[in-house]
């Protein structure tokens, strides 16, 4: 675990269609540009270029919305402070299940989203069963102490 803010794709607001190429331009130091044209040869080879960019656009938060979803840590059994395993209920695009998991072991949650999506058009919906099961199983996050509306005295 780092303690430092891990760099997380995004989609900018600069960009021409939803800033997908911008943003992942920007987060692998890639010109937009070859980015675009790459998306237009996919495009136009099957088609797979738009369903990937419409996938993309549903799934990378905008650059400057990217919520950060605090939780106390606990200590495990070798003393490190890590993030509990619970549902997300900031980063969440569904059931908070992708954002959760991705908290806990430190991955973009982006890239967690794309994996399960991936996943399940791959095992034609079994994935969407086991998270399903994973999202009854896992916790939601507990409210945070600025979310109560009365004073909390500590």
């Amino acid at each position: 675990m780092s303690n430092s803010t891990p760099r997380r794709l995004f989609r900018t607001s600069t960009g021409y269609v939803g800033g997908i190429c911008e943003g992942i331009g920007h987060h692998y130091g890639i010109n937009p540009t070859l980015l675009r044209i790459g998306w237009l040869a996919a495009f136009f080879i099957g088609g797979t270029g738009l369903l990937l960019y419409t996938i993309l656009w549903a799934v990378l938060p905008e650059q400057g919305s990217i919520p950060q979803d605090p939780s106390v840590w606990v200590i495990g059994t070798n003393g490190i402070r890590t993030p509990p395993l619970h549902r997300t209920t900031i980063d969440r695009k569904v059931l908070g299940v992708c954002g959760g998991i991705a908290r806990r072991w430190d991955f973009d949650p982006s890239l967690v989203r794309l994996a399960a999506l991936s996943s399940a058009f791959l095992s034609f919906g079994i994935t969407i069963v086991l998270y399903l099961g994973v999202a009854l199983a896992l916790p939601a996050s507990p409210p945070l102490i600025a979310d109560y509306s009365h004073p909390v005295e500590l």
